[in-house]
Formats: C-alpha cells, sequence, structure tokens
C-alpha cells in the first residue's frame, strides 16, 4: 500500500533494507563509491514504485550541477516546421535525447533582446548544454565560443565551436563526378544566398571537381527557398534545344530546387532527365508526394543531429572531442539524372 505522505530516500533504503547512499546511487544518480548488485538495485527501485517515490529535479540539479536537460538553439531564426530537413535534425535529436535519459528544451526566437541578454538565457543553468545551428559571425556565438558553457553546433562548422557536419565537399564532388558520367558538359550551377558554410563547401567542390573533369559550368541565381528557387528566362535559355552550345543538367544546393524547376523544365517542352538532368542535394523527402524521386546527395540529418548530442553529452561531463567532426555522405539515385 503507497503511503498517503511523500516518501522520501530514507523510507526507501529501510523498505530495501539498504543504506541512504545506496537507494541514492541508484534512484538519484548520486556519484559515490559504493557499488550496487543487480539483485539490490532491482530490490531498491521495487519499493521506489511500492512507496511511489520521485525524484525531486531540483534538488537533485542542486546536489550534482546538472539538469539533465540539453537544449537546442537555431540562432535567431524561427523554426520552419514545415521544413523536412528541420524535422529530420529535431527527430535525431529527440531520439538522442530519450535515449540517454535527458530532456530537451528547444529555445526560440529572442525579438528585442541584445546579445548578452540571449547569451544569459542560454546558459543560466536551465540546461546543461547546447545543441545550436548559426551563423560564424552571430555576436552570441561570439560570446558562446567564448564561455565555459558546451555548447556544439550541427550542419555548419563555426570554427570556434565544436561542430558536427556532412562531408560536404565529397557531396560536391559526387555531383560533379555523376554528371560527368552521364556525359554532361555545360552545367547550371545553383547555389544559396544564404551564408551557409555547408553550401559554400559543397559549391566549391563542385566547381573544382568540374573544372578537373573538363565541364563548363555557369552560376546562376542565389536563391532561398520555395518559389525563389524557379529558373528565371535567362536560365531557361541555356537549354533550348535550338543552341549549339545548350546546358544539358542543373547541380543544385538544396533538393528544393529540382522540386521547383522539374515542373518548370516540363512546361517548357523539356524533358527529364533526357533533355535536363537534375541532381539534388540533402537527399530529405518532402511532406508532400512528388512525381519524381530526385537523385540527391543522402546527408543522414538525423544521425549528424544524434552526433550532435554524443558530442555535447562528451563536453558536458568534461572530456575532449574535436573541433569539427564530418560524416560521410552518399549518393541517392533516383529519376533525374
Amino acid at each position: 500500500m503507497k503511503s498517503l505522505n511523500r516518501a522520501t530516500l530514507e523510507d526507501v533504503a529501510r523498505m530495501a533494507g539498504v543504506s541512504k547512499m545506496a537507494a541514492s546511487v541508484v534512484l538519484n544518480g548520486a556519484r559515490s563509491g559504493t557499488r550496487v548488485s543487480d539483485a539490490t538495485r532491482a530490490r531498491i527501485n521495487a519499493a521506489a514504485v511500492e512507496l511511489d517515490y520521485r525524484v525531486n529535479p531540483i534538488a537533485r540539479s542542486l546536489r550534482t550541477k546538472q539538469t539533465d536537460i540539453i537544449g537546442f538553439y537555431s540562432g535567431n531564426h524561427s523554426l520552419e516546421d514545415r521544413s523536412p530537413y528541420l524535422s529530420e535534425i529535431l527527430l535525431g535529436i529527440r531520439s538522442a535525447t530519450d535515449e540517454s535519459d535527458k530532456a530537451l528544451l528547444m529555445f526560440g526566437v529572442f525579438d528585442g533582446k541584445s546579445e548578452a541578454e540571449v547569451f544569459r538565457a542560454l546558459s543560466d543553468g536551465r540546461v546543461d548544454g547546447l545543441v545550436i545551428h548559426a551563423a560564424p559571425d552571430d555576436p552570441v556565438v561570439k560570446l558562446l565560443a567564448g564561455s565555459k558553457f558546451p555548447v556544439v553546433a550541427h550542419t555548419d562548422a563555426l570554427g570556434t565551436i565544436p561542430s558536427v557536419v556532412i562531408d560536404d565537399e565529397e557531396g560536391g564532388r559526387m555531383q560533379a563526378r555523376l554528371l560527368h558520367e552521364f556525359g554532361h558538359r555545360r552545367v547550371l550551377v545553383r547555389t544559396s544566398k544564404h551564408p551557409f558554410i555547408s553550401v559554400k563547401r559543397r559549391t566549391m567542390a563542385f566547381l573544382t571537381e568540374a573544372e578537373n573533369l573538363g565541364i563548363e559550368t555557369k552560376v546562376g541565381r542565389k536563391t532561398t527557398h520555395g518559389q525563389d528557387h524557379a529558373l528565371d528566362a535567362d536560365e531557361l535559355a541555356l537549354f533550348s534545344k535550338s543552341r549549339s552550345d545548350r546546358y544539358s543538367a542543373i547541380a543544385c544546393w538544396d533538393d528544393g530546387c529540382a522540386y521547383v524547376q522539374i515542373p518548370q523544365l516540363i512546361e517548357s517542352g523539356l524533358k527529364v532527365p533526357d533533355d535536363v538532368a537534375i541532381v539534388g542535394y540533402n537527399g530529405v523527402d518532402p511532406y508532400y508526394p512528388l512525381a519524381w524521386d530526385v537523385t540527391s546527395i543522402d546527408c543522414q540529418w538525423d544521425q549528424v543531429a544524434r552526433t550532435a548530442v554524443k558530442v555535447l553529452l562528451d563536453r558536458i561531463q568534461g572530456k575532449e572531442v574535436p573541433l569539427e567532426t564530418r560524416l560521410p555522405v552518399r549518393l541517392r539515385r533516383g529519376g533525374t539524372v
């Protein structure tokens, strides 16, 4: 029968026939030299259930100096719930925190707050550490980098903070080699308006590899998302069948480019991939069904996020971690090349 009053650690220890320290080791994660056998651990847990003992998280955090909460901060940008990329990142973070028995606190946009105020809010003790995605020149990043607060970045290397990224350069080279393999010698290259280190790396690697392979390239408009990815009239003209120097492929910095451009090309009387091949980047499926399975560079963003949490937990425990951890990419063959 469960006690009507809130059970204490002493109550659990008494029922289990163990010391208070042994009960604390099992139930509160207390650090001590006390070793607890599996049988004793089971007896303590059974007593805790019987007495409805509940750990006081505030008291535990005061004792251990940790909250067992991981924070997620996306820079001073809103979280786009409709972004398939962000969904994979968040799924990876949630899975990793759950498996590590950690809670997750997502920080939003700090509108109207100074860099110092944002920094204090992120590092005021509510969380044990942060997984972030932000620009290298973000003033908050500079404050975090200069502090001892555990922080790990994902997707884009920050240089001053341990970062978990994918091998963007190899992905760019994969795009170039694939198009060359299929006989494409003139390629339109689409990159981003955003100053993402990841996009700069993949674009420069593509251009360098294309030059080495003898592929002529033209860098088109820089885009962001949605219909901004659409080809303009000058870009569409590059693929005209009447041109002797016509372009025959597009290398995109993001799969979203391909999703928008394929219908445009078809409406212009061009066949994909017979007349124009398209290779994307990210390998993230959109929420809505598509008529085309886009050939892309699969980045496995959920694994990037899970690894970022793992590296962060190592930092929280005081372990040395590399400044940059790179995960491999792979080519995902679709029907657009």
